[in-house]
């Protein structure tokens, strides 16, 4: 069972951040009461705005937990937000999952896999994968669509669990 955060999670300043190299206003993170600094690549009013909800979560929901974040970068219909995991890369949330009620269907670009899955919201500011895989860019289409034909939560976590890649 994990513990609730035992402190308060602050800006701090990141000026290595991978999302920063081109935005000087991305340099900052997130400094987590466990001495980790996460999510480097938020703004300081994005790490401001999700500091409060990522104190109050179990320290154990931080590994899985994606900072929202807004980008000059304009989006089709129905994509959107951009996210951030704690390693400071970025994930897009593409749709709603056509099956699971409330719950999205996100990816990243390669790393070198697709980080793919399903998120949904926590709080304001803070998304959490629920069930994800690491595709490669040949298999990144046919993990979409088995993740799409996931009829609801269980199915889905038990096929990343399952997911060959």
């Amino acid at each position: 069972m994990s513990a609730a955060a035992p402190g308060p999670v602050e800006v701090v300043a990141s000026p290595s951040a991978p999302a920063g190299s081109a935005d000087a206003t991305r340099r900052w993170a997130l400094a987590m009461p466990d001495g980790a600094t996460r999510f480097p690549g938020v703004t300081r009013t994005e790490g401001a705005a999700a500091a409060e909800a990522l104190a109050a979560m179990d320290a154990a929901a931080w590994e899985t937990a994606l900072v929202e974040i807004t980008l000059p970068v304009v989006l089709s219909d129905g994509a959107g937000p951009y996210l951030l995991d704690r390693d400071g890369r970025i994930t897009l949330v593409v749709a709603a999952h056509p099956g699971i009620r409330d719950v999205h269907v996100a990816i990243g670009a390669p790393s070198p896999g697709h980080r793919l899955g399903i998120v949904a919201r926590r709080a304001p500011g803070v998304w959490g994968w629920l069930a994800r895989v690491e595709a490669s860019p040949g298999d990144r289409v046919a993990a979409l669509d088995g993740l799409d034909a996931c009829p609801d939560l269980p199915a889905a976590v038990r096929w990343a669990r399952e997911w060959p890649g």
